[in-house]
């Protein structure tokens, strides 16, 4: 009997610690945990692509430089746009996906300054952006942004 009764305590507690392990692993971090994995530019790459074409607006105060602007180039009277403001227009979209096909390539990758080509292809016209990354003391992070719009 007493083998019974030990029997049926180790399983509650296995049972018990196990439902324990899987609570805190399920649990989401708070937001002010969330970072963004800025060790390598492909993931800043993606980040931005997150941010601007899928609507994932979390990690937009880190993705970006303080110094960060954007131009188009299809408005050369257009003054550049700042961070605050451009991440104010990202977080009108979130949740909003682009209907495009999005495709990027490394076109210039250093120690400290990395230059990605992102193309949006829409039905009606392309969009090019050139971005422009630098490696700070925080990791990588989007410099510039100049975007290119084609009819096709």
């Amino acid at each position: 009997m007493t083998t019974l009764v030990k029997t049926f305590a180790l399983a509650g507690l296995l049972l018990t610690s196990s439902v324990s392990l899987f609570a805190s692993e399920g649990k989401a971090p708070k937001s002010s945990e969330k970072e963004l994995n800025k060790s390598n530019v492909e993931n800043v790459v993606d980040g931005y692509i997150n941010g601007t074409v899928k609507g994932e607006t979390t990690y937009l105060n880190q993705l970006f430089d303080n110094s960060f602007t954007q131009r188009t180039q299809s408005n050369p009277t257009q003054e550049p746009i700042g961070k605050s403001a451009y991440i104010k227009h990202l977080k009108n979209l979130d949740g909003i996906t682009y209907q495009c096909e999005v495709d990027y390539q490394m076109l210039e990758k250093s120690d400290n300054y990395s230059l990605a080509k992102v193309t949006l292809d829409f039905e009606k016209f392309t969009r090019t952006d050139y971005v422009t990354m630098i490696q700070g003391k925080n990791g990588w992070s989007v410099k510039e942004v100049n975007s290119v719009f084609k009819n096709k």
